[in-house]
């Protein structure tokens, strides 16, 4: 949807909120949440897409039954000389695990066993919705899979959800914690990342508090609930590595400096001039994950 579309559509739903809040909540929360199709939209996706299938054949592929339907899962063996680890790796918003092929090639040449997980509504898995319990859901099918996971490698929305899942309270979800956590290019808190959306829709504050209302109604918590840098705060026993790039134009700099005020377990390295996508599959990211799992 382009910009100009995305205003219509704001404005569609501020026309709503006329009518009813709780209506224009509901509608907002729903658009927030639906994902595109998982095809390739650009020729740069179609040509990272075909460049992949040879690594993504090398893959023993998985459908693993979630609530919402069935998630994708791949293992990739190691390459070399096995060293008993096994990572997880969890993709971005919009994204698939067909496009971290650098990322996980590296990952596999360090000996590492590593699992590739298409969240809901992208990839190979089912459905057209993501929510945050949604893809926590599918890291816990995961975990029930092929777990326990001495790291978890999220980028983005995956490396947040990751977060949360690692170091969010027992009494709200099933906590799976790995070894080790690296969180790349990742959102720190969902407040963030709604106003965002807000800003860009055009939505005015009583659609946004709207929204906010229509999270509570679903999870059973406020928005300011969804704070991974809080949670990682709690869960200090937890080694975290955040890379970022302060051009990073999609996520904030200022997302990284939050998560680094967790605590002494959270390292931040800035991996500047790699932007948003590059950073997933770069030697830098690569190097620095190896030497952080040691």
């Amino acid at each position: 949807m382009s910009s100009y579309l995305h205003k219509v559509a704001g404005q569609a739903i501020n026309l709503t909120g006329v009518v009813s809040m709780r209506l224009a909540g509901r509608i907002a929360f729903r658009l927030f949440s639906t994902t595109v199709s998982p095809e390739p939209k650009t020729d740069k996706e179609r040509k990272l897409l075909a460049m992949s299938r040879n690594a993504m054949r090398e893959a023993e592929p998985f459908m693993l039954p979630v609530h919402a339907g069935m998630v994708a899962a791949h293992r990739f063996a190691p390459i070399g000389e096995p060293n008993g680890k096994n990572l997880l790796v969890v993709h971005g918003w919009g994204s698939r695990i067909d496009y971290m092929q650098g990322l996980i090639r590296g990952l596999r040449q360090t000996g590492a066993v590593v699992i590739g997980l298409d969240l809901p509504g992208h990839g190979g898995s089912t459905g057209r919705f993501l929510t945050v319990p949604l893809a926590i859901e599918a890291i816990d099918a995961a975990w029930r899979q092929f777990g326990p996971f001495d790291a978890v490698v999220g980028h983005s929305f995956g490396g947040f959800v990751s977060a949360m899942s690692a170091a969010g309270p027992e009494d709200w979800m099933k906590r799976r914690t790995p070894s080790r956590l690296v969180l790349i290019g990742a959102p720190v808190a969902a407040e963030h990342v709604f106003s965002q959306f807000s800003g860009h829709m055009g939505f005015s504050r009583r659609v946004s508090r709207a929204m906010d209302e229509e999270v509570q109604r679903i999870a059973g918590q406020p928005i300011s609930f969804f704070s991974a840098g809080r949670m990682l705060a709690a869960k200090p026993d937890l080694p975290v590595l955040v890379l970022h790039a302060e051009d990073d134009k999609e996520v904030s700099a200022n997302a990284a400096r939050l998560y680094d005020e967790a605590g002494p377990h959270v390292e931040l390295q800035w991996l500047n001039g790699l932007g948003h996508r590059r950073i997933v599959n770069s030697q830098q990211t690569i190097d620095a994950i190896t030497r952080f799992l040691v």
